[in-house]
């Protein structure tokens, strides 16, 4: 069970982060609609947007995030230019 203290730190770290220019892990995690251990897989792979590794913590850098999310774009293709009308 999470206690203030535990609130008040969380908030201090994602402080400290964004005057960074960084998101925290847990702020990747909820953006990406993932679990806190597939963020740790997808680090292991070599997946997602490039991080730093701070004694227990992941941050990721805001320009790093824009990056990988550009790399996700997938342009719509209409049907007819698929050849199947």
């Amino acid at each position: 069970m999470e206690t203030d203290t535990d609130t008040e730190i969380d908030a201090r770290v994602r402080k400290l982060a964004e005057s960074l220019d960084c998101i925290t892990e847990e702020d990747f995690c909820l953006l990406a609609g993932i679990l806190a251990s597939t963020g740790e897989a997808w680090r292991k792979r070599g997946q997602g947007p490039a991080f730093v590794r701070m004694g227990n913590r992941y941050l990721y850098p805001r320009p790093a995030v824009a990056e990988y999310l550009q790399g996700l774009i997938r342009e719509r293709t209409p049907i007819a230019a698929k050849g199947l009308l």
